[in-house]
């Protein structure tokens, strides 16, 4: 396909190439546990900046509280690291140590 501009310059689109898009890469976050950090302020993140309901918060606490990880999200890269930072803001506010950290999804 031929396309004639205003000053009569020619361009060629070739109208059988294909464009590949692919879906953006998912990111895990990933909460450890600690000893400085009380299990209500978990549970109170949990909530408050990854919106998972009570009983869904509990359970992801014991579980970093037991396996000493657990993933809690998982997102896009920007909002991965967005919730990475929230979480990391929050807890040193309230003078705590909790860590979350990004892992690729498979």
């Amino acid at each position: 396909m031929s396309m004639t501009t205003q000053n009569e310059s020619v361009v060629e689109v070739d109208s059988n190439s294909k464009i590949h898009i692919e879906e953006p890469k998912r990111y895990y976050v990933v909460m450890h546990n600690d000893d400085g950090t009380p299990i209500d302020f978990v549970i109170k993140i949990l909530i408050d900046l990854y919106h998972h309901e009570a009983q869904t918060a509990s359970d992801l606490a014991n579980k970093i509280h037991i396996d000493q990880k657990a993933i809690v999200g998982m997102y896009n890269l920007e909002i991965a690291e967005q919730k990475v930072e929230e979480t990391h803001g929050t807890s040193r506010a309230h003078g705590y140590p909790l860590t979350v950290t990004l892992e690729q999804a498979d």
